[in-house]
């Protein structure tokens, strides 16, 4: 049976743990000053070979990316990089990958560190078996496919592909956040914040509230407010794209590489999120579908509402989020990561604001284990405590009701609503057929 690699998003070495832990086959990460994502804790060269070793000793795979469209001035940091990775070579220590979208840099790779494995990033735009064919030559062993491509187009390019004898693997995002503008080509946050968004310094434009106005041609300078609330609309905002109920079609599609969106999120958002794919997945090669529990865990990290993508038909209106957190989940909040186990006792660094009563889940990479937090004490001082607010590297201590592992996390389930949350997007399950 085919079965897909999922590949998870690791902001920093805390994340890719994480990330393995919760069942990544890969983690893609930036390098600093070179991918679509800079802002996120890159703490050097230390911490990129501790990774490479990590992910050697777990038998995983990390791709790096390499990702943005570069002016002059980057190809000075790209030098620095290169020299970086070919003394990590001289160690044996090499990524799986390097994901490129700038012919340039490219160029500048294959002349330098030959060695490494070239997959071309979503920010090539590549929707058709031609342009996949145009990297094969260029010695492409992976493309990362744009999100406008539909399952229907993709079994199409598997079909070409296949016809010519072209040996390149697909990958394509599979949930996460979605960029209102075509595979990630947009101007507004350099326009309005001067940010380049493709030089990883995005604002997030698309995600702010707007007030737009209608004016009639025969009465210039008359505008009549066209608002969904009193605080504008957020109409360029997109929904998040969750496929967890449609793997099977992507296996059958032999899509080889499954890719979660979120390197900027936080670690319970990677936990969650692999954990829930990965039992997904493991249960769609099955031949089954994903078990209640399953989209519970979907449903318990921060979405904009969860739709389809462009997987089996162009978006409309419901493809976005016009209300500001309206499709927040209600039920649960991030409590904190287990940081120490010490026998039952478990020091767990707060996140949240936590009271006594409070009832949580600890969240391990194949069950979920419920607890009320009836006491517990300030770590530092080992007095016991009635509320701990998150923040600052604040820790607790409580005992656990079975063994468990640093960094587990936590959720909280919040009392303000008793009701379960649905997944509030039907129309992910009975999808348009391709």
């Amino acid at each position: 049976m085919f079965k897909p690699e999922l590949l998870a998003p690791a902001g920093n070495l805390e994340k890719l743990k994480t990330a393995f832990r919760y069942g990544a086959d890969a983690c893609y990460m930036g390098v600093k000053s070179m991918s679509m994502r800079v802002k996120i804790d890159d703490k050097g060269g230390d911490a990129l070979e501790e990774a490479l070793k990590l992910k050697n000793r777990l038998n995983k795979k990390i791709y790096l990316t390499m990702n943005i469209h570069a002016h002059e001035n980057k190809l000075a940091f790209l030098d620095k990089e290169l020299e970086r990775l070919t003394k990590l070579h001289k160690k044996g220590l090499d990524p799986d990958g390097i994901l490129v979208s700038d012919v340039g840099i490219l160029n500048l790779i294959r002349k330098r560190c030959p060695w490494l494995p070239i997959h071309v990033s979503t920010q090539a735009n590549t929707l058709n078996s031609s342009a996949i064919e145009f990297w094969g030559k260029q010695g492409a062993e992976r493309v990362v496919l744009g999100r406008e491509v539909s399952l229907h187009e993709l079994r199409q390019i598997r079909g070409k592909l296949s016809e010519k004898g072209i040996k390149v693997e697909l990958e394509g995002f599979v949930h996460g956040a979605m960029c209102m503008a075509y595979s990630g080509r947009c101007l507004l946050s350099n326009f309005m914040a001067h940010r380049d968004a493709n030089e990883g310094m995005c604002a997030h434009s698309c995600r702010w509230k707007y007030k737009v106005y209608l004016e009639e041609e025969l009465r210039p300078g008359e505008f009549v407010p066209i608002e969904e609330d009193q605080q504008g609309t957020s109409l360029m905002s997109s929904k998040d794209m969750c496929m967890i109920e449609h793997l099977g079609d992507l296996i059958d599609a032999q899509l080889d590489s499954l890719k979660l969106e979120g390197r900027h999120k936080t670690v319970y958002y990677t936990a969650i999120a692999t954990r829930a794919y990965r039992q997904a997945l493991d249960l769609a090669i099955e031949g089954k579908p994903p078990t209640p529990e399953i989209l519970d865990l979907i449903e318990s990290i921060n979405t904009r509402g969860y739709f389809t993508g462009f997987w089996y038909n162009k978006p409309g209106a419901d493809g976005h989020r016009y209300h500001e957190r309206s499709d927040y989940n209600e039920k649960y909040c991030f409590a904190g990561v287990i940081r120490k186990i010490d026998g039952k006792t478990v020091t767990m660094e707060v996140r949240n604001r936590l009271d006594r009563g409070d009832k949580l889940d600890i969240i391990t990479p194949n069950k979920t284990i419920p607890i009320v937090l009836d006491d517990f004490k300030n770590a530092e001082t080992g007095k016991l405590i009635d509320y701990a607010s998150g923040g600052q590297g604040f820790t607790i201590l409580f005992e656990a009701p079975e063994k468990l592992e640093e960094g587990f996390v936590v959720r909280k389930r919040l009392r303000s609503s008793q009701i379960d949350v649905k997944i509030k997007t039907e129309k992910i399950r009975k999808p348009a057929k391709s």
